[in-house]
């Protein structure tokens, strides 16, 4: 944790930094207030210091910067910052590729959708620096986006010890969840006269767990990681990302996980099917009407039965082997809870119907 301050020579920058002032935290910055530019830092601490200062941050006093890496150990990735100015938040990370000016190509559709434009977090700021120790012609992006306070999906799911206490409210987040990723979806489709199975869209969110889900105070859904929001040339298929986003945000953010017989994920089995049955019932209805909804959840329940039964097997497949090699010296033993949770199929197919049964 360090401080940065005014440096005199940017003395310039204030009056349209000043200008920019609380528009730039809002999520809702359209495309044209993008920032870009160089910098002449040679690492990432100074390009996040020289960074806050051509935004004006440091206006009004010293800017503390925080890697998040070294405060929270949950970051695998480094390159991860906040800066915190006289009150005001900043979330600041790095990228080999210019990720933030690559999202502006997806800005419009968003920005055609109110839910949307408030849902989505967008970024202020992308400039290009050249860390000192790598090759001569190599440039790597730092990027500045409003802080999302709140925790992550993640974050409220391993606060809660009694779910059946929480229900109403996590339902209530999923039903969010299930809305936004409809429409997301529906605002990119190419022929939304076209069955399910048939829909392809140009909007997506590639990597949509729920550690890229954020919470905030008033209970309201912010999608973070515009990294993995893309408008592809080509449109992808509807069904194949509703299924992995259910697999991902439903079956506890581990489709083998929640396998485990455990008193932890004993509890959540009884209330998951809520959750799932919110968030495919708000998707489908946004996606393709009250009137057909039903049928369009069950054909995605079906779905992800299908994917967890593929990959049950091939963990089964693993863990098959990797017994053998045990058996034959050449590995150590297994963990027995590991041997038991996907070997015992009875349990795995019990487990799942629980959670998808009510959905097909």
């Amino acid at each position: 944790m360090d401080k940065t301050t005014q440096n005199p020579a940017r003395k310039s920058l204030m009056s349209w930094g000043a200008l920019l002032g609380l528009a730039l935290m809002t999520m809702q910055a359209p495309a044209s207030t993008l920032i870009t530019g160089q910098l002449a830092a040679g690492t990432q601490r100074g390009a996040v210091h020289e960074l806050v200062e051509k935004l004006g941050y440091t206006e009004s006093g010293p800017c503390t910067v925080v890697s998040l890496n070294e405060e929270d150990k949950e970051f695998i990735k480094e390159g991860f910052f906040r800066a915190e100015c006289d009150g005001t938040k900043l979330f600041l990370k790095f990228d080999d590729v210019p990720a933030a000016q690559a999202f502006v190509s997806t800005l419009p559709l968003l920005e055609s959708s109110p839910l949307l434009s408030t849902s989505v977090l967008k970024p202020i700021a992308e400039f290009s620096f050249r860390r000192e120790g790598r090759r001569r012609n190599t440039e790597e992006y730092c990027s500045a986006y409003p802080w999302i306070a709140g925790d992550t999906l993640q974050d409220v799911m391993r606060k809660v010890h009694q779910p059946e206490q929480e229900t109403a409210y996590l339902t209530d987040l999923y039903r969010q969840l299930g809305e936004i990723i409809g429409e997301m979806h529906a605002i990119g489709l190419v022929d939304a006269d076209q069955p399910l199975q048939d829909m392809q869209t140009r909007l997506l969110h590639k990597d949509m767990h729920s550690r890229n889900v954020k919470i905030t105070p008033d209970n309201r859904i912010a999608i973070i990681d515009i990294d993995s929001f893309t408008a592809p040339e080509q449109p992808q298929p509807v069904l194949a990302f509703a299924v992995d986003n259910f697999n991902a945000l439903v079956l506890l953010a581990d489709r083998e996980g929640f396998l485990f017989s455990s008193p932890t994920n004993d509890a959540w089995l009884p209330v998951l099917p809520g959750f799932g049955e919110a968030m495919l019932t708000a998707y489908c209805q946004t996606l393709v009407g009250q009137d057909e909804a039903a049928a369009c959840v069950s054909q995605i329940a079906e779905k992800v039965a299908e994917r967890v039964e593929t990959a049950h097997k091939s963990v089964t497949e693993y863990i098959t082997t990797a017994m053998a090699k045990v058996k034959e010296g050449e590995e150590p033993p297994l963990d027995k809870k590991q041997v038991d949770a996907f070997v015992n199929e009875q349990e795995m197919y019990r487990r799942l119907d629980m959670v998808l049964g009510p959905l097909r």
